[in-house]
Order: C-alpha cells, then structure tokens, then sequence
C-alpha cells in the first residue's frame, strides 16, 4: 500500500514537473515585482526584530548577572581620605593668610 501511494506521488510530481517544463510563457504577472520587495522588506524587518530581541536579551543576561554578582558583597564603611591633601589646612582664613 504504502509503495502504491509513493509512486502515485512520484507519478504525479513528474507529471507537474512535466507540465511546469512545457509552458513557454515569458510574461512577469503584474505585481510581480512589487510583491517581491515587499516580502523582502518583511525579511529584513524580521531580522531587525531578532536582532534587537538577541541585543536585549544579552544586555538583560548582563545586567542581571552585575546585579546578582554584586549583591552579595559585604558592604564595609570607611572613612575618606584625600591623600593629596593630608594634614593640610584648608580653612579659607589660611589659605588667604589671614589672621584670625
């Protein structure tokens, strides 16, 4: 059965392909063209969106990483220091030589 249906299948294809083979027709429907740029342009858009989504998709893989990478650091307080100006006074009266 089942090789009954394929070669009624192959028979079938070689007759289309018989017949597909036999036009001699050189005429472009119209609209041919304007149907192939649009689906061009369908295309790119396509590839746009997936390209946009695979970007978001890193950039959030990202963040999240930095954000789950970063929570779980201890956090130590320490007091500031400027050792360009150590020991310096920086008053306003002293830096203008003013006795008080």
């Amino acid at each position: 059965m089942r090789e009954t249906n394929e070669m009624d299948q192959e028979t079938r294809l070689n007759d289309a392909l018989h017949s597909l083979g036999e036009m001699q027709t050189d005429v472009v429907p119209e609209g041919f063209m304007d149907s192939v740029w649009s689906r061009a342009g369908e295309m790119a858009e396509a590839a746009n969106a997936r390209y946009r989504l695979a970007l978001f998709a890193v950039i959030f893989a990202a963040g999240m990483g930095g954000g789950i990478g970063t929570i779980q650091t201890p956090v130590r307080a320490e007091t500031t220091s400027y050792q360009l100006f150590a020991g310096a006074d920086l008053s306003p009266a002293v830096l203008l030589h003013v006795e008080p």
